[in-house]
């Protein structure tokens, strides 16, 4: 199915799709995202609530590594 309303011809219309095709090993993914963390400063905590089943969010510090 494509969700585009041009022609790609025989390739996908999701080009982020054919350059993801190999899955890279828990190893790699464990590191990169290690990587990721160390060179932010902030993230987004979302948890929800439990009576109502809300979403809540705060920015919150990287801790100290």
């Amino acid at each position: 199915m494509s969700y585009s309303n041009t022609s790609t011809g025989n390739k996908s219309a999701d080009p982020y799709k054919d350059a993801n095709k190999d899955s890279p090993s828990l190893r790699e993914k464990i590191e990169d995202l290690v990587s990721f963390i160390k060179n932010s400063k902030f993230g987004m905590m979302t948890t929800r609530t439990k009576e109502s089943g809300l979403l809540s969010s705060r920015c919150m510090a990287v801790a100290a590594q």
